[in-house]
């Protein structure tokens, strides 16, 4: 168990999530510490990271992947004959090319587009976004929204060395993502952290290592009450 305290006489807010149900009954998942790359039955390859969860829907007329959480680097075969489509609970990605990134954040589904374009739908099916290369795109249950530009090299270096890429995000949102890889528990007050923001590049591979970046930048005093693995 890790605490995380801003130097603010503040109370702590304990923030817990289960994360072990959707991955028990996934077809295929990560725990929290790893990562995994699979070549699927249309020589497409798809990459969890930790703590990801997804099911995969093959059949003669298309190619689905359901992801249940986390987050997902997908490169797609091409097959003229059976669309692929990720879908999350806020709507689908219909792959128009080859390589992007899924990520579920909350209610919220994040599309990075590495490579070609995708066309992404919310789940009302009231409203379609054609996303191309470099775009960021943030998907709701009704509505699709351009937020920014990404860096298609820098994206594919992250997911390579398994590292987290923040500009200017606020600090309990990276808090979220470190303890999605980490075995344990986080715990700390999102109202205390929420003006403090984070540019770094962090290491999910030791969530011990990224926390402690963190510290030595922003003032916060981390204790550790049990080992994290």
């Amino acid at each position: 168990v890790v605490l995380i305290a801003a130097c603010l006489a503040l109370p702590v807010t304990l923030t817990l999530k289960s994360q072990y149900p959707e991955r028990w009954l996934a077809d295929i998942s990560t725990g929290p510490n790893d990562w995994k790359t699979l070549h699927l039955a249309d020589d497409s390859t798809l990459t969890l990271s930790g703590a990801s969860a997804v099911n995969v829907h093959f059949n003669s007329t298309e190619r689905r992947i359901e992801l249940l959480q986390g987050e997902i680097l997908v490169e797609v075969a091409h097959d003229r004959s059976r669309p692929f489509i990720v879908q999350t609970a806020q709507g689908t990605m219909r792959a128009l090319g080859t390589r992007f990134v899924v990520k579920r954040q909350g209610d919220t589904t994040v599309l990075s587009m590495l490579q070609s374009r995708v066309a992404a739908q919310s789940a009302n099916e009231q409203q379609t976004l054609e996303v191309a290369a470099g775009s960021r795109a943030l998907i709701h249950r009704d509505s699709v929204e351009l937020a920014g530009s990404v860096s298609p090299a820098s994206i594919n270096q992250a997911w390579e060395r398994h590292q987290l890429v923040v500009e200017n995000q606020p600090l309990p949102e990276v808090l979220d993502e470190i303890s999605r890889h980490r075995r344990g528990h986080l715990q700390f007050d999102r109202t205390a952290l929420a003006h403090l923001r984070v540019s770094a590049v962090l290491p999910l591979d030791d969530t011990d290592r990224a926390l402690q970046l963190i510290a030595d930048t922003l003032p916060l005093q981390i204790n550790t009450y049990t080992p994290s693995r």
